[in-house]
């Protein structure tokens, strides 16, 4: 040891016998809180509104960006958006289903069941071709699955077409037999 270390040792009880004197922690504690409010006061309050309009301005940008992502995620492609010739060629074919399905809800289907196992026949397919869309969300350029959109929607209207004309010869045919039995009597 060196010879401070011996002198401070050997007066060791000294050093330790005096208090401080009575109040001195809490007038510590008040200098210490005055350091503390006199640092921040020292910041501008122009500096505190521009650190929370840029706090404001960064979530803000933030959650626009988010919901950007969101709704962009939630938006479903179509071939219009591939091109002019693909979303006119959807556009002509939902439009003629649409009135295939108007043509076979005018007419008459006597047998429920029949009706009911129709529209299960055109849901299945629709549930086929919500398959294809969603494969063309995941990768729209594959001309594969643009192809087999449009295959779609011509064998759907084909189908649609045979059941119509199916329905009207039942129908010509439960006519005549109407009217057959009416001269009958």
């Amino acid at each position: 040891m060196n010879k401070l270390e011996k002198q401070i040792q050997a007066m060791r009880q000294k050093f330790d016998s005096e208090e401080p004197s009575s109040g001195h922690m809490e007038r510590f504690e008040q200098k210490l809180h005055r350091q503390f409010r006199s640092l921040f006061s020292r910041i501008p309050y122009a500096l505190k509104a521009a650190v929370v309009l840029l706090l404001v301005a960064l979530s803000s940008i933030l959650i626009y960006e988010q919901a950007r992502i969101y709704y962009s995620n939630q938006r479903v492609l179509s071939l219009q958006d591939i091109s002019y010739e693909f979303g006119e060629a959807e556009f002509y074919y939902t439009s003629l289903i649409n009135n295939k399905y108007q043509e076979i809800n005018r007419l008459n289907i006597n047998d429920p069941k029949q009706k009911e196992m129709l529209m299960v026949e055109l849901d299945e397919m629709d549930k086929l071709f919500h398959s294809l869309q969603k494969d063309f969300q995941v990768n729209p350029t594959d001309r594969r699955v643009i192809n087999a959109m449009i295959s779609h929607y011509q064998l759907k209207l084909e189908v649609m077409s045979q059941i119509i004309s199916h329905l009207e010869e039942v129908n010509q045919v439960n006519n005549k037999y109407e009217n057959h039995e009416s001269k009958e009597i």
